[in-house]
């Protein structure tokens, strides 16, 4: 019989995880940090217990390549190039900013303390520091349902160029080195040859990768279509990494390409249970690296402060110069605040060209550690952080309330159109495009707010001029846009605490408005009608409704029987939240 030694360390890595999750879960943490707890308990800082850690780094890094690939497959390639502006122009000022910003910091600090370091290696460290983790800021956005608000466009973008410039910076830590050869000359030819390969390899993805996705998915053979998904996934990974880039970034781009194919969703369904598993390991695995002695510990959590707050303002700066209002950018750059993984393989290659010393990497791996560690509960309260710090730091010049000054744009807008009612749309999804469509039908009044400033000027270029950029939670915007005289407001956008924010502002400009605000669950009722909204439409119940009315009618019941039904199921629901209905709400409930 074969002995696998690492076999015990992952039957107790799961044991343990499981309850430290179920710990977590029961206390209102993220799950993610309760699996990085779990490393920290059994690795080197706690009990331990497993210090051969190689195994377990192994299955880490595939399930970053795992995650990458399955969120790419539910992207497209033109959700891809709606990026491109915050991927080429803020990813490229992010790098460019904490790079210089953090080099310079480091460069005057450390000689003050009496550390004196050479120009390169401040360099090193600001290339080092401005790279924040792919894998926990993906996996986190994605379990909160963020990835698609702006915030989490945003961190898409810049990480996805940080994932690119991995390779320059990792070429350029060489470069850095004190008895380097390199010559600016050699250095681009390097990275020509690297861009050759890079747009031969896409070509070759966005060809081939659907036609594979296809082929696996036709067959009836479940295993075919899961050693088929693996393939897909590491086979790309690792042709990504012959020619220099990140195994996650092949994965990423290949899971694009496949996205826009029918069968996207099963080769998804066919690797989640195995992607879940190597991901939780990949979480464990950052607790484990964790090593501080504990006398060194307050010096390397004020390190580690001091670099989250520099990254958060650096980033939240980019998101300001990208054109975001300041409640989105500070979000984002909360959210993009951490160190990451990458961040590892540039301290060993600094360690060994000798671009940094022992002290230096031991330090700068225990910075990334905790910052890693940190970084889930960052993320997970970023919107109301960024809620509450947003107010305060109205005088920012470079906010950006709307591209054109709202109220003469509105008073010009409300001089040609006939008005029965003022109405305020704040979002330009599907429910805001179709409510302005009944609105302008109807001849009734109304003004569209969208954070998204591609949305609002492919509107204004379409010959809309009802429709402005900026925040719904910030106070100047609701008012510039004339939320004080508004009738009703309609809030169709999806971050709950968004949400909540602007139902307060909106009652602090207008206590008599008609608030109807939109969301997915029942349990968000309660706290919305708490904030102030008039009337709450839930998705999932509407849902429901529509589908038992669509029976009801396909059985030819009389239209009067299927209101009625609609009638008693939302007197039902009433009755869950009483103290939130008027009186003759509630009079009509007890019929």
């Amino acid at each position: 019989m074969h002995h696998f030694e690492f076999l015990g360390d992952l039957v107790l890595i799961a044991a343990v995880a499981l309850g430290v999750v179920l710990l977590f879960q029961k206390i209102k943490l993220p799950p993610v940090v309760g699996l990085i707890a779990t490393g920290v308990l059994l690795g080197q800082s706690g009990f331990r217990i497993i210090e051969n850690n190689a195994v377990i780094s192994t299955l880490a890094e595939l399930g970053v390549v795992l995650l990458l690939f399955a969120i790419g497959l539910e992207f497209s390639v033109d959700e891809l190039k709606r990026l491109q502006k915050i991927v080429w122009l803020g990813g490229a000022l992010q790098v460019v900013l904490t790079s210089v910003s953090v080099g310079i910091v480091a460069f005057f600090l450390l000689n003050v303390l009496g550390e004196p370091i050479s120009v390169q290696t401040a360099i090193f460290l600001g290339l080092a520091l401005a790279v924040s983790s792919t894998a926990i800021c993906l996996k986190v956005l994605t379990d909160r349902d963020e990835l698609s608000l702006p915030q989490g466009r945003i961190a898409l973008g810049i990480l996805i160029f940080q994932d690119i410039a991995i390779v320059p910076m990792m070429i350029a830590v060489s470069f850095l080195a004190p008895n380097s050869d390199g010559t600016w000359v050699k250095i681009l030819r390097e990275l020509g040859l690297l861009g050759v390969f890079a747009i031969g390899i896409i070509g070759g993805f966005r060809v081939l990768m659907p036609n594979l996705a296809r082929l696996f998915a036709s067959t009836p053979s479940k295993e075919v279509l899961a050693l088929g998904a693996l393939l897909l996934c590491f086979g790309s990974a690792y042709i990504s990494s012959l020619a220099g880039l990140s195994l996650a970034l092949g994965a990423f781009v290949a899971g694009i390409m496949i996205s826009s194919t029918d069968e996207s969703h099963k080769i998804a369904g066919s690797i989640e249970p195995l992607r879940e598993a190597l991901t939780s390991i990949f979480f464990i695995s950052i607790g484990l690296l964790l090593n501080i002695s504990p006398t060194k510990l307050p010096l390397y959590l004020t390190l580690a402060a001091a670099v989250l707050i520099v990254n958060a303002v650096l980033a939240t700066v980019v998101g300001l110069l990208l054109g975001y209002s300041l409640r989105i950018s500070l979000t984002a750059g909360i959210i993009l605040s951490q160190v990451g993984e990458f961040s590892f393989l540039l301290a060993s290659a600094g360690k060994l060209n000798a671009v940094i010393n022992e002290d230096i990497y031991q330090g700068l791996l225990a910075v990334i550690v905790v910052t890693m560690i940190i970084a889930p509960l960052l993320i997970a309260f970023a919107p109301r952080v960024a809620d509450r710090l947003a107010p305060a730091l109205e005088f920012i010049p470079l906010r950006r309330d709307g591209s054109h000054p709202i109220a003469d744009a509105l008073a010009a807008q409300e001089a040609h159109q006939p008005s029965f009612a003022h109405v305020v749309i704040i979002g330009f999804g599907t429910n805001g495009r179709n409510i302005d469509s009944v609105l302008r039908a109807t001849h009734v009044s109304h003004v569209i707010l969208d954070n998204d400033r591609a949305v609002v000027d492919a509107a204004k270029r379409s010959g809309m001029t009802n429709i402005f950029y900026g925040d719904g939670a910030d106070k100047h915007t609701l008012a510039k846009i004339g939320t004080k005289t508004a009738n009703a407001v309609v809030i169709g956008i999806s971050d709950k605490t968004a949400v909540l924010s602007c139902i307060a502002r909106v009652r602090e400009l207008n206590s008599d408005a008609y608030i109807i605000v939109r969301t997915r669950e029942l349990a968000d009722i309660e706290p919305l009608y708490a904030a102030g909204a008039s009337a709450v439409v839930t998705e999932k119940f509407e849902t429901s409704i529509q589908i038992f009315s669509l029976l009801l009618q396909h059985f030819k019941l009389p239209t009067e029987m299927v209101l009625e039904q609609q009638d008693i199921i939302r007197r039902e629901l009433y009755k869950v939240f009483p103290k939130h209905l008027s009186a003759a709400e509630k009079k009509t409930s007890q019929l």
